[in-house]
């Protein structure tokens, strides 16, 4: 359990620290993000607040469309990612504005890079995952259609919301919608047999 918690803890504060220099990049932000940028201009709280306020509104509607009560442990895990939010956008990242294009690509690009390895690294606790990514789940169990499809969806409905909350909408959403997928599908793979080897060596026991 120990461990579990480590590798979720050091996973969500790489991943929000990813997701702080994405927004800060200023080029977009991914589809849920972006929502929860334009809700902080909107209504005037701060964008880890709002994250936290969209994921119990998905924990609910996950619920409904999985019939099945609310996962009450997911609200911990959507609250340590908007308290981790706000500490890198007003704390670390406060003064961190990059104007210059090529430097608002590379705080994207290593943005990209940051989120994936921080969702490699989180997953492998194997703790509630965040309500925006278990609406894809539930949208593919529930209605059958395939991960790809059901993330489309998903995606499709942040964007819209995003669209009418004047969201951080640009070139960057497109960019973490296409190229997050393929970092996660490279990183995971690396941190998951870390992790379970670690997990066999301290099972093994030496005999005599």
């Amino acid at each position: 359990m120990i461990r579990r918690s480590v590798f979720f803890t050091i996973g969500l504060f790489i991943l929000t620290m990813g997701v702080s220099l994405i927004i800060k990049s200023g080029l977009g932000a991914s589809a849920w993000d972006a929502l929860a940028v334009g809700e902080s201009r909107m209504f005037g709280i701060t964008v880890g607040t709002a994250v936290f306020v969209n994921g119990i509104v998905l924990i609910v509607l996950n619920a409904l469309i999985m019939k099945k009560r609310p996962d009450v442990l997911a609200t911990l895990t959507i609250f340590v990612i908007g308290l981790l939010i706000d500490f890198w956008l007003l704390i670390v990242l406060a003064d961190f504005a990059p104007v210059m294009m090529v430097n608002q690509f590379i705080a994207l690009g290593l943005g990209i890079l940051t989120v994936g390895l921080g969702v490699s690294i989180y997953l492998q606790a194997k703790f509630p995952a965040s309500p925006m990514d278990t609406l894809m789940v539930a949208i593919h169990t529930r209605f059958g259609l395939n991960l790809r499809n059901s993330r489309i969806l998903s995606e499709g409905f942040a964007l819209t919301l995003a669209f009418l909350f004047k969201g951080d909408i640009g070139i960057g959403t497109i960019l973490v919608t296409v190229l997050l997928g393929f970092v996660v599908q490279y990183m995971y793979p690396i941190f998951e047999q870390l992790f379970e080897k670690k997990s066999f060596s301290k099972a093994a026991v030496p005999t005599e």
